[in-house]
């Protein structure tokens, strides 16, 4: 925009108008008709009125008055100028020419509600003569695309004097492509038969009489305003004109479109650079108009049928708007599917005012619909139609690839592909090496556990119920608390295992590092296309897994984490259009990758709920840096939300009692060894805790390898390379949103470390500081693939051509300096592979040599079969099984399985027992338990029988086991059925026949919650929602770089 322009646009509209005045084209070819005055209405945005009031003042003929409507309110008091015209003729003169005098007002008009309604104002505020008998309509931003505009429009009246409206044709504001040439009546709708967008040829200039014709740009007689009474505003501006010449031909007039009178129309509103307001939108950040649009063309719908019908019309449209909001999802248009739901509730609202219009409508319908055939739309011309409109849009926003071209993008993704696989099965291969015997194992149908992660022997739907009821069973009689959200990780995984639970642990514990290694892969890819930097940042990030210990403590929800998160990110960036492709292949925004990046995120949080807190704010400071997809970024976290709805609204409501601190924890059992006590710690204390190492000790290290140095060593380089990329001019934006991964992350890791979420016997357990490591590491690791640029050879052609190669000779110096340089960038590229391959051998060392054997195994043994099956078969009682740790210790475990239960560990619970809470119930049975481990107590077994507890299982190990055993068979109420291996089962007789059955009265009510029932209704609808958003769809375009 030129500094005039922006002063003229200052001025306000009085500026802009004296200004067009002022510099209108002095001609003594101008005629003046002063049987037409052009109303031109305007609004806050100005925009386009300097381009359309010169286009008016460039007409042949010109109206003998120009009003201009002003609907921003800047007018307080009507204003009136006046210039004339003097024609001349190139033949002698006989006479002396008279000047005419053109009028040119402004009115205000503020308050209109649409374009129909600020024309209607302005005729009743300006000063018009008698001679006056049409009206030319002009928005601010439809300006004649030619001078002969006007001429043309009276030259058709006065060839068709019956006719009651005449409109021009519509063209873009380049006056190049067609938006449309009059319409035809389609049912209760119209179809102007002309592709919105197609170049305009001169193809429809045949056209004459029509169904509807735009009121922008329209020669519009006052005798038709009238006698129709007035535009009706109701329908709003995208209506008001299909409904005002609706109205026309049902009552006998003829609506004449002239092709040859041509409008350059913006439609601002519509393309939405333009509130509903008014107010100017920047036209890079486009709002979305549907809205506006549906409800418009709802209203004309329901005014053109019966009133007799709505009530039918109106109950079937719910069901209608359900399917077409599944419809609009699939096609990736979540907004769109949102106004098709508002729908028929805008209906119902505006039931009132729409029997006005249908009634206005009625009485002024006169000609049956028969007598409307010539302009009515044909079936066989609709099916054109669509047709053309479905091959426009498939080439719109789609980069034609040539054969060679297309050739040489499918040979770099059968390359690239191939070594992502490699370097996937690498992976696998590593930790399939490193836990060989624990893969063995897994094949005899054991559990996979190990002294952080509990065995699980349980069903489908035991997990189903535990994931989305809120109620713990293992403690006590059962409590109410949330479910923990990483069992609909589980739940999820078991489906590939046939509903195996214990196999689908195994199953997560092997996949983990391939698909991690896929996963960064894919974020890699979003910084550069360099095929090794993504190789081995990929194996650099399974190796960081690795050398965390996940494998070793088989932590499955921070392998979760490793799986889901670079993958969501990916997606993010996909999203908001950030990232490289191809050459010739454009990056674009995709609502595809917002929905993928959503569900993504599900799995993260539900694993690790404390990650949510980084990745609001992450989210939020994304905004600053990407305003125009705004909407995309807000909407992606509220799948995450609603899976651990139960969770953070738990933490929330008794987060005076310290519920809080389950947002901390996850399903592992957590332990002073692996989480450390709550401690004020820095980075340096962060990193030890991580790994297990300690980096203050450098002789100790070199005597064990050296590799927690080089650790270090790896995590600073990154560091610093991180730092660096923050000055690339090539990646200045994308390295500041990461950076803001890499503190909130670190933020995270350090608040965790203080926060305490469970009790142990060695005291106070922390919070781990794994996730949030693992957040900022995926920052730095980021920003250290930016380092390598885009990292694609510019495609060329086979045969270069003698010009190119002249002007390469010229180029002298600056061909040398280009080529110097790309040689530094190719040596800078290696250095960084080179660094990334040396930390990989570190950290995969490092795993190794600390975490190869590891505490993960797999667990064949259990209660004995006798026992199993009295809990599968009476679910109203229940196994305690009790370990003496010593002759004055013991502890106990309420069975519900073969096994102590993964499914019935909650950090809920222990967020509760750390805050100082207790559970009654839970404590008589500890009680219960150390009475008969001093002695033998009849009254105790006959106590627990009353608890529901069928029987007691004694596992064999404890030092006080025997003692404990013999205790439970000189209790009277007990009687030894089995012994194993792993412990003896003992029945409660004191139970049998006499309806002592655990009190099940909160589990049923729990169960049969309607905020359950609610949150499970809301968690499908949505997860459904986005998995039809996300899911692919066939595309007609050439196919393109993405991967």
């Amino acid at each position: 925009m030129t500094q005039d322009l922006e002063r003229i646009l200052d001025g306000g509209v009085r500026q802009v108008l004296t200004d067009a005045v002022a510099n209108r084209p002095y001609s003594h070819c101008q005629f003046v008709s002063q049987a037409v005055a052009a109303v031109v209405t305007v609004e806050d945005d100005i925009r386009f009125l300097p381009d359309t009031l010169a286009a008016v003042l460039e007409q042949t003929v010109l109206p003998g008055v120009i009003v201009v409507a002003d609907c921003s309110g800047q007018t307080m008091q009507s204003m009136e100028t006046t210039f004339d015209v003097v024609t001349t003729s190139s033949e002698p003169l006989e006479y002396v020419p008279q000047a005419q005098t053109v009028s040119v007002q402004i009115v205000n008009t503020r308050g209109a509600r649409s374009f129909g309604d600020a024309v209607q104002k302005a005729i009743g505020l300006a000063r018009i003569a008698p001679e006056v008998k049409n009206l030319w309509l002009l928005h601010d931003d439809s300006r004649p695309a030619n001078a002969e505009c006007l001429s043309e429009l009276l030259e058709a009246q006065r060839n068709t004097p019956g006719a009651s409206i005449l409109g021009s044709k519509q063209l873009d504001w380049d006056g190049v492509n067609l938006h449309d040439v009059g319409a035809y009546a389609n049912k209760h709708g119209v179809a102007s038969l002309v592709v919105d967008g197609e170049p305009d040829q001169e193809q429809y200039d045949s056209r004459a009489d029509v169904f509807s014709v735009s009121l922008a740009g329209a020669l519009l007689p006052l005798t038709t305003l009238r006698s129709m009474g007035g535009i009706g505003v109701w329908f709003t501006t995208y209506a008001e004109s299909i409904d005002f010449c609706r109205r026309i031909s049902r009552s006998g007039g003829r609506v004449l479109v002239v092709p040859q009178a041509r409008i350059a129309h913006r439609r601002a509103r519509y393309e939405g650079v333009r509130t509903r307001g008014g107010e100017e939108v920047d036209e890079e950040t486009p709002i979305n108009p549907a809205m506006s649009i549906l409800v418009a063309k709802q209203r004309y719908y329901y005014t053109d049928i019966a009133r007799l019908r709505w009530p039918v019309v109106w109950v079937l449209s719910l069901f209608a708007a359900f399917f077409k909001t599944l419809i609009r999802l699939v096609k990736k248009q979540p907004y769109e599917a949102w106004c098709e739901l508002c729908m028929p509730w805008h209906a119902l609202v505006s039931a009132a005012a729409g029997t006005k219009a249908r009634a206005l409508v009625s009485k002024q319908s006169k000609v049956p619909h028969a007598q409307l055939n010539m302009i009515t739309a044909t079936h066989a011309q609709l099916t054109q139609w669509k047709d053309r409109v479905r091959a426009l849009d498939g080439q719109r926003n789609t980069t034609l690839l040539s054969p060679l071209v297309r050739s040489h993008l499918r040979v770099r993704a059968i390359k690239r592909w191939i070594a992502a696989l490699v370097m996937a099965a690498v992976a696998f291969a590593s930790v399939v090496v490193m836990y060989w015997p624990v893969l063995r194992s897994l094949f005899s149908g054991g559990s996979l556990y190990s002294d952080q992660l509990a065995p699980t022997s349980a069903t489908f739907g035991q997990l189903a119920e535990a994931a989305s009821t809120q109620w713990v069973w293992g403690i006590g009689g059962g409590v109410s608390l949330p479910p923990t959200p990483w069992l609909w990780v589980l739940l999820l995984a078991s489906l590939f295992t046939f509903g195996n639970v214990a196999a689908a642990t195994g199953l997560l514990f092997f996949l983990a590092a391939p698909l991690s290694a896929l996963s960064f892969w894919a974020l890699a890819g979003i910084f550069t296309r360099s095929d090794t930097v993504r190789i081995a940042s990929g194996l650099l990030w399974c190796s960081f897994g690795l050398a965390m210990g996940l494998y070793a403590t088989a932590n499955l929800p921070m392998m979760t984490v490793m799986i889901f998160l670079p993958a969501a990110f990916a997606f993010v960036f996909r999203a908001v259009g950030l990232y490289h492709t191809e050459d010739q292949v454009r990056p674009r925004a995709s609502v595809q990758a917002a929905a993928a990046a959503s569900l993504c995120f599900m799995p993260v949080v539900a694993a690790e709920p404390q990650l949510l807190l980084p990745l609001i704010v992450t989210f939020l400071v994304f905004l600053l840096f990407i305003p125009r997809h705004r909407a995309m970024l807000l909407l992606m976290p509220i799948p995450a939300a609603f899976l651990c709805a139960p969770t953070l609204v738990h933490a929330a409501r008794l987060a005076q009692h310290g519920a809080w601190r389950q947002l901390f924890g996850d399903i592992n059992v957590p332990s002073v060894g692996m989480n450390g006590k709550p401690a004020s710690l820095n980075l340096s204390g962060v990193v030890d805790r991580a790994f297990g190492i300690d980096i203050h000790n450098p002789l100790a290290d070199l005597m064990d390898g050296g590799y927690s140095m080089g650790i270090l060593v790896a995590l600073i380089v990154a560091l610093l390379l991180a730092i660096v990329s923050l000055v690339l001019p090539f990646a200045l934006r994308t390295s500041r949103m990461m950076w803001i991964v890499i503190l909130t992350g670190g933020a995270l890791a350090i608040v965790s470390a203080h926060v305490t979420i469970s009790l142990s016997e060695s005291g106070a357990v922390a919070g781990s500081v794994l996730p949030g490591l693992t957040l900022a590491m995926l920052g730095l690791m980021s920003c250290v693939c930016l380092m390598a640029g885009g990292a694609v050879r510019k495609f060329q052609a086979l045969r270069v051509s003698k010009t190119t190669k002249t002007q390469a000779q010229e180029g002298g110096s600056n061909g040398k300096t280009a080529s110097n340089l790309h040689w530094l960038v190719v040596v800078g590229r290696m250095l960084l592979v080179l660094i990334l391959a040396a930390s990989i051998v570190v950290w995969s060392g490092f795993a190794f040599e600390r975490n190869g054997k590891g505490q993960v195994a797999v667990s064949s043994s259990g209660m004995p079969m006798v026992a199993t099956d009295s809990v599968q078969s009476n679910h109203d009682q229940r196994v305690l099984a009790l370990y003496a740790d010593s002759r004055t210790e013991v502890s106990y475990s309420i069975m519900r399985t073969s096994r102590g239960d993964l499914i019935d560990s909650s950090p809920a619970w222990r967020a509760t027992v750390a805050s100082g809470g207790h559970d009654n119930t839970d404590r008589t049975i500890g009680k219960l338990a150390s009475r008969l481990l001093s002695n033998s107590d009849s009254s105790a077994v006959a106590s627990l029988a009353k608890l529901g507890f069928g029987g007691i299982f004694v596992v064999t190990g404890g030092i006080g086991s025997e003692e404990l055993a013999t205790n439970l068979a000189a209790s009277d109420g007990t009687q030894t059925v089995v012994a194993n291996e792993n412990g003896t089962y003992y029945r409660l007789t004191a139970a049998d026949g006499k309806g002592m059955t655990v009190n099940a009265a909160g589990q049923d009510e729990a169960r049969h919650n309607m905020w359950r029932i609610a949150w499970l209704a809301a968690l499908c609808v949505i997860f459904l929602l986005y998995v039809l958003v996300a899911f692919p769809r066939k595309r007609d375009q050439q196919p393109q770089e993405e991967a």
